[in-house]
């Protein structure tokens, strides 16, 4: 992810990136093959310290160095905008020292659930948003992937810092607070399969304060999902729209105050706009320069720490399901 954002705002800037902070050997070559211009440190207090010009900063390192890096760095340079990975942090406390500290700087901070700038989720919450489906009743989620079928080793599979809902779930669960809210109750169970520490499968039921209802399942031990999946399905009082990467969907019962009655079917190509530099998928490129932008103003823009400290707080309640 490092060497992602490196290139899309490379290009977004018209220059080359001009610091980077690693230790690993074998990223380092590849910043140097890719990016030979930049200036690298093994050691991220230094390059803030050192490096006057530099305007904003992205995490891409493991979750649990999430926390104490923001944390640094805030303290350094007040002003240095912060984009971070998701997820924010490991736990809903170290997201709230994050947020309370950020408050009292002048630091425009993001975060990387790029979901919300991805063409077919962005076009659902704007179909949600003018209730093109009346009032949801009830919904069904999932995040799959098929990665671990066997004992794995490293940080993702420590009790303190990884497990399937710190992994693969918080994309999902950001779309979902962004969707309807903050759930007010949450019941469910998570599942160890192959890890001995961490879950490998959850089952989160979910009810909200407008009486929504529905669940998420989040799973990187499901078979047949080769490439990473997100899917929410809603069902209203008038209809029901189905969203994954590929194409949102909506069939209407009766007539909206927009759309006639019928089934309407978008995929990802007629939604997305163009962008100026594609490297990974057009989502990435439209957050970072986002983040740019901000960089500019001053400003933060969704998601920043504040929205993802919220989904911190869910994952919290599924890890005491």
């Amino acid at each position: 992810m490092g060497l992602l954002h490196a290139g899309v705002h490379s290009a977004l800037q018209g220059a080359p990136l001009i610091v980077a902070s690693e230790k690993e050997g074998f990223i380092v070559r590849m910043i140097q093959k890719m990016i030979p211009q930049a200036k690298i440190y093994e050691d991220y207090t230094e390059m803030v310290a050192n490096e006057p010009d530099l305007e904003g900063v992205v995490i891409t390192t493991p979750i649990h160095t999430h926390a104490p890096i923001i944390m640094d760095i805030l303290k350094a340079r007040e002003n240095l905008g912060i984009f971070v990975e998701k997820p924010l942090c490991t736990n809903y406390s170290d997201a709230v020292k994050i947020c309370t500290a950020v408050k009292r700087t002048k630091c425009a901070n993001m975060v990387g659930f790029q979901k919300r700038y991805a063409a077919t989720f962005k076009r659902a919450k704007d179909l949600l948003s003018t209730g093109e489906i009346g009032q949801p009743q009830f919904f069904k989620s999932y995040s799959f992937m098929s990665d671990i079928f066997r004992k794995g080793k490293g940080w993702r599979f420590d009790k303190e810092s990884g497990g399937v809902t710190l992994e693969v779930g918080p994309h999902l669960l950001d779309l979902l607070i962004w969707y309807f809210g903050e759930p007010e109750r949450l019941t469910g169970f998570r599942k160890r399969l192959y890890s001995e520490q961490v879950e490998d499968y959850v089952h989160a039921a979910m009810e909200f304060p407008s009486g929504l209802a529905g669940y998420a399942d989040i799973s990187w031990s499901i078979r047949n999902y080769r490439l990473p999946e997100v899917y929410v399905e809603v069902n209203g009082t008038n209809g029901v729209l189905t969203v994954c990467d590929d194409y949102v969907k909506l069939q209407l019962e009766g007539d909206s105050a927009t759309t006639p009655a019928g089934t309407y079917l978008h995929r990802r190509p007629q939604l997305q706009p163009s962008v100026p530099f594609l490297l990974g998928d057009p989502e990435f490129c439209l957050q970072d320069q986002v983040f740019q932008d901000n960089l500019q103003t001053g400003r933060s823009s969704e998601p920043d720490f504040e929205d993802a400290a919220k989904v911190n707080s869910l994952m919290d309640k599924i890890g005491n399901l």
